[in-house]
């Protein structure tokens, strides 16, 4: 094979490989649209999220801090994703009630439940004292 004909296949490959790359961003971000679109309790947990980072930054919380808060909000927002993928496959299986549909649903939502109590015990740990200072300082308490 001669050296322009290869280069031309390679363009091809490297091009093929991009736009499936690109392709299988716009599925990401449709799953995110799709999330933000039809699902409440993933929108509240934004909001959460942005006022959480407006108060890490209102606090200025050193790095570690805000590795462990940023964890705990994408853990839920996570959770919350899984859980929904879980949930409509489901539903897509099965209108009926079934024991095994119950058991996953419930422990996709319970997952859900124990990704935002970590985020909770985060916040509490990272922002509590400093909140108790806060009301200190202006003698509330």
């Amino acid at each position: 094979m001669n050296k322009e004909l290869q280069k031309k296949i390679e363009g091809k490959v490297t091009t093929n490989k991009i736009l499936k790359l690109i392709k299988k961003f716009g599925y990401a971000f449709n799953g995110l649209k799709l999330a933000v679109t039809n699902h409440s309790s993933f929108i509240t947990h934004i909001i959460i999220g942005f006022v959480v980072c407006f108060l890490a930054i209102f606090f200025k919380i050193n790095c570690t801090e805000i590795m462990f808060v940023l964890s705990a909000i994408f853990f839920v927002l996570i959770s919350e994703l899984f859980n929904t993928a879980i949930e409509e496959s489901i539903n897509v299986y099965t209108k009926e009630f079934h024991r095994g549909a119950m058991i996953s649903k419930d422990s996709a939502a319970a997952a859900v439940l124990l990704a935002t109590l970590y985020a909770v015990l985060i916040g509490i740990i990272i922002f509590g004292p400093r909140f108790y200072e806060l009301l200190k300082f202006h003698q509330i308490i």
